[in-house]
């Protein structure tokens, strides 16, 4: 799919690269549940940064706060340099525009085809479509992500892996600036999981795109991530690239390692 092959380990990002997430004291709880604890970060454009952590410990809330899927309890959250947390409605689904979000499930709408899941979010959503029309933009989607083949086909005919690259393109077809990815290989076989790690560099590179991707697999942040925050009891407990986490002498970071 991708010619490509993520043979070394994605460098660290340019340093003066602009912000384009800013993250400071961000607190959640459900009930008597504390999941973010005061958790900070920032994600510079052009960057992948993956926020690492065990299952359960607050990764997928942290990335719908970033869309207000859901609301913190307290904190910042800056997008662009705008104040997501204070929008209004009309606002808020504008900027969500600019963010792309796959989901672990694909979420795509099993009566429809792979053209009309598609075209879905351009109905909901004016963009600038640079002189193209519907068509040629699906074509543009589907080609990258390397399915030009399945526009005519319903998600109950694709496999798991499929579903997600689909799930991405019809992300991508807004032309977000930045795009949030939730465990995008959590459930697929290992050649199918490498395919969607290969797809997410692809993107990067062709279109520049500003990603947070939340997961516990450490393949994943080895080839897909420039750097890697450690989420660990509510908050950004170590940061750094890949290799500084490898040759950390933490003994909670390095029961991350012990099965790589």
């Amino acid at each position: 799919m991708v010619e490509e092959k993520p043979d070394i380990i994605n460098a660290a990002p340019d340093a003066d690269a602009e912000v384009v997430i800013s993250i400071r004291g961000l607190t959640k709880s459900f009930g008597d549940n504390e999941v973010l604890k005061g958790f900070d970060v920032d994600v510079r454009r052009g960057e992948n940064l993956m926020v690492l952590g065990k299952s359960g410990s607050g990764k997928s809330v942290l990335i719908k706060c970033i869309v207000r899927l859901l609301d913190p309890d307290a904190g910042s959250i800056s997008v662009l340099g705008q104040d997501i947390l204070t929008m209004d409605q009309d606002a808020l689904d504008h900027i969500r525009v600019k963010i792309g979000f796959l989901f672990q499930s694909s979420a795509l709408y099993d009566s429809m085809t792979v053209k009309e899941n598609l075209e879905f979010p351009l109905r909901r959503h004016w963009i600038d479509k640079g002189g193209q029309n519907v068509d040629e933009l699906v074509e543009e989607v589907l080609t990258a992500v390397g399915l030009p083949k399945t526009r005519d086909m319903y998600p109950s005919e694709l496999s798991g892996g499929m579903k997600r690259r689909i799930g991405l393109a019809r992300t991508l077809i807004l032309k977000p600036e930045i795009v949030l990815y939730d465990e995008p290989t959590t459930g697929l076989d290992p050649i199918s999981g490498k395919e969607i790690v290969e797809l997410i560099l692809k993107l990067q590179r062709t279109y520049g795109t500003s990603s947070i991707i939340i997961s516990h697999d450490l393949h994943v942040a080895k080839l897909a991530a420039n750097r890697i925050a450690l989420l660990h009891e509510g908050r950004n407990y170590l940061e750094g690239t890949y290799q500084d986490l490898l040759a950390s002498d933490d003994p909670l970071v390095k029961k991350f390692f012990i099965f790589m």
